[in-house]
């Protein structure tokens, strides 16, 4: 029993969701989640923990054939220590018990969640399989990895959706492309002996690399109108407008000159760029 349950919690791939939780925890404070009843909190992250499982243990459950040949994945499937129809269930029960709380919530939110449980289903299943198909795997992930993620926040907590908002989740979008990209590019070797064609393997490893580059280096011109926007509806804004500006600059300089360094080859400084930019944003939504 207690096996069984230590090999359904490898399925969550709990250290691999910080990426997914951050960007959920900006939604939620940009939809000022933390003023509702703690009833309402404890069930919106309750559903957030059972989709990502699910989208993590749906995804181990169809990888088994990339896992094999990536020694850094941890897939207890592939190491035995949970069958695959054992591992299927348990990804189901995630996805049920998530998208019948979300059914009290609203008919938007839960049709929101249910494209998102279809969307991640289709990205990791045959014969679909979106994720070995070049252009919908980063359409794929753009939307139930960025998009949805925040809208999920904002439909929950009742916020009406305007131009700021959907400006934010368009960039929440294009990030999470770059993501898809990145990691398809971290695992090129382990898919194309797998022999998956995702849109990495059609560009090429090197194509790859530039491509990235370039969509990383276009980022900020999808913050630009969010920071231009918070100074049209508040002139008193001006001072994050600059210190984005600012900081852009920085970031363009040693990305585009010290490309060869680690912390720009692994991306972190982009990461934490992001994190920088949705920062400025969050302190004008809730303070100013």
């Amino acid at each position: 029993m207690m096996a069984n349950f230590k090999s359904c919690a490898k399925l969550l791939r709990l250290p691999d969701t910080r990426g997914y939780i951050l960007l959920v925890l900006f939604g939620f404070l940009l939809a000022k989640g933390f003023l509702f009843p703690f009833k309402d909190i404890v069930i919106f992250w309750t559903i957030v923990f059972l989709l990502s499982g699910f989208g993590f243990s749906i995804n181990d459950c169809f990888d088994q054939k990339e896992d094999k040949f990536d020694r850094t994945k941890k897939n207890p499937i592939v190491s035995k220590e949970i069958t695959f129809r054992r591992a299927l269930t348990f990804s189901c029960f995630l996805a049920g018990l998530g998208l019948i709380l979300s059914s009290f919530y609203g008919l938007t939110f839960f049709l929101l969640c249910l494209s998102d449980v279809l969307l991640i289903f289709f990205y990791s299943s045959p014969p679909f399989r979106l994720k070995s198909r070049p252009l919908f795997d980063l359409i794929a992930h753009g939307l139930f990895a960025g998009a949805f993620v925040l809208l999920s926040s904002l439909l929950f907590f009742k916020n009406a959706l305007n131009q700021f908002y959907y400006l934010i989740t368009f960039s929440a979008f294009y990030f999470s492309v770059i993501l898809e990209l990145r990691n398809e590019y971290e695992d090129y070797e382990s898919d194309k002996i797998a022999g998956l064609k995702t849109s990495a393997q059609a560009l090429g490893k090197q194509k790859t690399e530039s491509s990235l580059r370039y969509l990383a280096a276009f980022y900020p011109l999808f913050l630009l109108p969010i920071f231009y926007f918070l100074f049209i509806i508040s002139p008193c804004n001006l001072g994050f407008l600059f210190f984005f500006l600012l900081f852009t600059l920085v970031f363009l300089f040693l990305f585009l000159v010290f490309k060869n360094h680690k912390l720009v080859k692994n991306y972190k400084l982009f990461d934490g760029y992001n994190i920088l930019s949705y920062g400025l944003i969050l302190i004008a939504v809730l303070y100013f």
